[in-house]
Order: structure tokens, then sequence, then C-alpha cells
């Protein structure tokens, strides 16, 4: 997709502001920052192709699931708390990746106050959707490991999205993740900030994707790509 992450002129008024907040409002960076990285997003789409409703919800929904991996590598291993066999449940696929459970993982996916599933079911409920099974999305991840199907948004035809969420990671993630370490203060507000750009998605398309269908595409990408590791971006 190319550079979306470069420099703005009004980044550092941006960061002055939240940093002068932060006090009053601990999420702010995140608040700020996530109407800031979806209007980035969509400026870099309508550049390419035109904002293609179901790709930016994969998009979000990809770089969501992955924040949630890296929040926990950077708070649990990174810093040496936890040894990585002990943050995640690691599990060797048949095609020699590496794929990363755990309850560690699920809780800013899933179970969390803010978490990404709580921020987008929320913003959909909200709107009228019948809220899809997250359980089944799970079940359907754990089956799929090591398998040509692994990461496969399970959703109509016609609301498909222009890529696979794994590659919009691939392309996108270095320069999301400079951008989040900037306007973010600790690693858990990383997927708290996507996830609340996806509520935006939501209500910016209810008139164009059922909210129920947006918030099943969001988690039909978020949560395979929280079961990769660094080392599938690299690759």
């Amino acid at each position: 997709m190319g550079e979306i992450m470069g420099k703005n002129a009004k980044e550092e008024e941006l960061l002055k502001a939240i940093n002068e907040k932060r006090k009053e409002d601990p999420l702010i960076g995140a608040k700020i920052g996530s109407k800031e990285l979806i209007e980035r997003i969509i400026s870099a789409l309508k550049k390419r192709n035109g904002v293609h409703t179901e790709s930016l919800l994969c998009i979000l929904g990809a770089l969501g699931g992955y924040a949630c991996h890296i929040a926990i590598r950077e708070v649990c291993v990174d810093s040496g708390k936890l040894p990585e066999n002990q943050a995640f449940t690691i599990v060797g696929g048949a095609d020699g990746n590496k794929y990363y459970f755990g309850d560690y993982v699920n809780q800013p996916l899933v179970q969390d106050k803010f978490s990404f599933w709580a921020l987008v079911a929320g913003e959909a409920k909200h709107h009228g959707a019948v809220l899809p099974d997250i359980n089944l999305t799970f079940a359907a991840v754990a089956k799929t490991v090591g398998s040509d199907k692994f990461g496969i948004p399970n959703v109509p035809e016609h609301h498909k999205a222009g890529s696979l969420p794994i590659q919009y990671l691939k392309a996108l993630w270095v320069q999301v993740s400079r951008f989040l370490d900037k306007f973010c203060e600790s690693p858990v507000e990383k997927p708290i900030l996507i996830g609340m750009a996806a509520q935006k998605a939501i209500e910016m398309s209810k008139d164009v994707i059922p909210p129920e269908i947006a918030v099943q595409l969001l988690m039909e990408s978020a949560v395979p790509m929280s079961k990769v590791g660094p080392e599938w971006i690299s690759s």
C-alpha cells in the first residue's frame, strides 16, 4: 500500500496535546491516535484504488489482532517477566510455522474491558447488529492452524477484502508500529487504539456494509493475526 505513516504536519501538535492531557485521561493517546490512524489509512487507500470498505475493516482487524500479540510479547517476554513459552502456548503447524495461543493474548483480544472485541462488538451492537459467536471464530482458527485455510476470513464472498489479513499485516505493520509507539504510553494501549479506529470504521461504513458483517470481518481478521509472531512479518 505504500507509505501511510510518513511525516505529518500536525503530529507534533497532537503528541504535545496528548502529553498535556494524559494525567486526566490515560487513554487520550489511543483516542486521538485512533482518529489519526484511520485518516491515514483511508488516505492511503484513496491514493491507491479508492476506499474499499471491506479492505479497510480487514486491515484494522489484522493490525488489531497482531497488536494484541505484540502487547503481550512486549509486556511479558521482552521485559523478561516470562519466557516466551510461558507467555504463549506455542503450537507448531504442519506448514512449519509457529502459532501463539494462550490466556495472556486473549485478554487484550476478547477479555479485557477495553479488549478489541469489546470495542468493536459494542459499536456494532450500538448500530443494531446481532453479534457473531466469537467462540466459533476461535474454533475455526484453531482448526485451520498449519493449513492454507488459516487466516482467511469466513465472510460472504461479496464482502471479501482485497487481500488476506497476513498480507496487509506484512505490508503495514512496521509503519504502524512506529505510529503506535508515538501515541501509546504502554504496549497495552496499542490494540485499544486500533480497536477505537475500528469502531470509527464500523460507524462510517454502516450504510455500506451491515454492522454485523463489519464486526465479523474485523474479528475473522483479528483472531488469526493474534496467533502469528514477529517471524511471520519478516518472512
